[in-house]
This record gives structure tokens, sequence and C-alpha cells, in this order.
């Protein structure tokens, strides 16, 4: 079996901006270690909002294991505040803030959060993987849903005046028409350039502006 763990992935700096039908927002988002801790965050903040997520999570046999997950998102019109701790030796999963719940997980059926998982997805992918599925946690009412997430070939993506070979990778779910498509640059092992989230409700995108430092 091969094994990769997120060590193998360069530690980043980068602009990114957030976009909705609410709001435009640029901030920085960052993947770090510290000792055997990762993190990765996004932190956003303008006249109008203020958005923050960080994710804290460690690696095992190339699979990541979650710690903690948090958003902090302001004004009053996309107020959000929310916290889980991925609680692995008693098996449980709990959120505090604007939803409060407590749900059991197993060693076999890891669920990740909204972060985390796009660490999971590069490791997937520099395996040489083509197709798989992982649980991503339901952040309103607790408990997880399973996705499937299938490579549909490669796309130039620019970013300012640099030319980057991007992975298109789509994540969806059998009987649902939300549609998540993601831009990962080979040059950068991987990392998102974008993030196109689409449903018939509502589409959300996250671009990447400017690589502040890779590696």
């Amino acid at each position: 079996m091969c094994y990769i763990n997120a060590s193998e992935l360069p530690p980043y700096k980068a602009k990114y901006n957030f976009e909705s039908e609410e709001i435009s927002i640029t901030g920085i988002r960052e993947f770090k270690r510290s000792q055997d801790e990762y993190e990765i965050s996004f932190n956003a903040s303008n006249l109008l909002a203020s958005l923050f997520f960080s994710s804290r999570f460690t690696v095992n046999n190339s699979i990541v294991m979650p710690k903690t997950y948090d958003i902090k998102i302001t004004p009053k019109f996309l107020k959000r505040d929310q916290s889980l701790v991925f609680d692995q030796k008693k098996g449980l999963l709990k959120s505090k803030g604007q939803n409060s719940w407590v749900v059991k997980t197993t060693e076999s059926n890891i669920v990740f959060d909204p972060l985390n998982v796009q660490i999971m997805i590069r490791i997937f992918i520099k395996k040489g993987l083509k197709e798989f599925d992982l649980n991503i946690v339901e952040m309103e009412n607790g408990g997880s849903k399973k996705y499937t997430f299938k490579t549909k070939g490669y796309e130039k993506c620019l970013v300012g005046t640099t030319e980057y070979k991007c992975l298109i990778l789509e994540r969806y779910r059998k009987d649902n028409e939300r549609v998540v498509k993601y831009f990962l640059a080979e040059e950068l092992e991987y990392m998102f350039v974008k993030i196109i989230d689409s449903s018939p409700i509502r589409t959300n995108k996250l671009e990447l502006k400017e690589v502040l430092s890779f590696g």
C-alpha cells in the first residue's frame, strides 16, 4: 500500500476570493503544520463582513483524523458561529454554537469536515485514485452524508499571468442536484485553484488570486 501523509503536501499561504449571492470577499487561506498537528484555515474581512474557518487534524497512514472545526461569520445577515469537536476515543462528534448536537462515530466510518476533506482529496488524487467516496459532516443537524468524487479530465487554469494544468474533480450525491467542482493544480501538488459549489438555489465560488508562499 502506498502511504502519503499530509507532510508530503507542502505548506502554503495564498490569497483567495470567496463569492456568493450575498458577498464577495478576499482573504488568506493557509495550510500549516505544528509538530504532529495540521491546520487549514481561511480568514477574510472587509467593511461589510468577516469570515473565519479553521480545521485542525492529524494524519495516520494516509488518513486524515479530524480534531476540531470552527466557523465564525459576521454580520447578522450571514451570522454563524459553530464549533465541532471530534472525540475519537469516545467515538463522538460534538457541535456547539448556532447548531448544537452530539452524534456517534466509528473508526471505520470517518467523518470529515468541509476543510479537512480537501486534504483527504489531495492525498487520494496523489495516490492516483480516479473515483472515491467520502463522508462529510452535516453542519446543521449532525450526522454525515456520503459523497462520490470522480475525476473529469484536465483544463488550463489562469491565476494572474500564471497558467496551471488543473485536474477537474466533481463531487455529487445520487438524486441530488448539487454539484461541487474542484480545480486542482498539478504543478502545486494538487492545491485547489478554484471550487465552484452549484445547486438550483445558489452558486458559491472560491478562487485563488495569488500564491504568497509554497513549500
